[in-house]
């Protein structure tokens, strides 16, 4: 069984970990946490072990770029920021998984009061500005590759939206290159890191993407609009693989299902986790207070 988890999923998405023009001294060490100190209480009272935390999403902060869009380093920032992170989390009694990019990464480039958001599939493309986001990568994994309050690593959250046929070409990846960038980045993560390796697919149709990677922890997330395509139940078969897998988010709001249904249906199908989405987004599928009542249903239910 893995620990029970839920999504925190950010205190201000790509704003935690990093400076940029809109917080230039920095993230979560340059701010009071009082809010999050207490989120963090309550998820733990709840029953939670580990809090999933994106870290630099679509790259709007954490790495210095250069004038042509290529990576230039990790900002030192960041490593004040995870110190923090990790602190709190340690405080509550609770692990990390820190998410490092975000499937955002690839979307149209756009400038909101001067920082830049998205648009950055071209660094993955070019082979040495990608290695030069893999040296960005490793200044992270090493100073904390071996940190006790970190879980697990999660690579990319929902990089199958990236395959998707609805994106234009310059902002989708064929299969096999993306398998690639995937591939080189949990090589870079292994190299420093001594905790399992995860990638949180967007469905379980993702899951040809991590055939080669020899990952600790498959994760699949689950939505209603996915469920015709990639049912929530039976559990999707991997003959590939003998790694655990987890629900890594599913919704806590919008859904014909409620919280502890969807968490009961992944427990009978057999998942070894369920981490409700999610504790703090702002989006139609996070409710914080169910979130909380499906990580107490969970404690309940599935550790018995």
């Amino acid at each position: 069984m893995l620990p029970r988890g839920v999504n925190l999923p950010w205190r201000r998405y790509g704003g935690d970990f990093g400076a940029n023009a809109w917080s230039p001294a920095g993230g979560l060490s340059t701010r009071a946490c009082d809010d999050l100190e207490r989120a963090l209480d309550t998820a733990a009272a709840a029953g939670a072990e580990v809090i999933r935390w994106f870290v630099l999403t679509d790259g709007r902060a954490g790495i210095t770029f250069d004038a042509s869009g290529s990576p230039e380093r990790l900002q030192p920032v960041v490593l004040d920021d995870m110190g923090t992170a990790l602190d709190l989390l340690g405080a509550h009694g609770l692990r990390m998984v820190p998410v490092l990019f975000d499937f955002t990464w690839a979307d149209a480039p756009r400038v909101v009061n001067g920082v830049s958001l998205g648009g950055r599939a071209p660094v993955l493309r070019d082979a040495v500005a990608r290695h030069a986001l893999w040296c960005a990568v490793d200044t992270l994994i090493a100073a904390f590759g071996r940190h006790p309050a970190i879980a697990m690593w999660d690579l990319w959250n929902e990089p199958d939206w990236m395959i998707a046929p609805w994106r234009p070409p310059s902002r989708r990846f064929s299969p096999r290159r993306l398998r690639q960038y995937l591939a080189e980045l949990a090589l870079h993560v292994r190299w420093h890191a001594t905790h399992p390796l995860t990638v949180g697919l967007a469905s379980a149709r993702g899951l040809p993407l991590c055939r080669d990677l020899s990952l600790d922890v498959l994760q699949v997330h689950w939505y209603d609009h996915l469920e015709r395509r990639a049912p929530l139940s039976p559990r999707a078969r991997v003959p590939w693989s003998e790694a655990p897998l987890v629900l890594g988010e599913f919704p806590t709001s919008g859904s014909a299902r409620a919280p502890d249904a969807i968490a009961a249906l992944a427990r009978d199908a057999g998942y070894a986790a369920a981490w409700p989405w999610s504790l703090h987004a702002d989006d139609r599928s996070s409710n914080r207070d169910a979130s909380l009542q499906a990580l107490a249903a969970i404690r309940d239910d599935w550790h018995t």
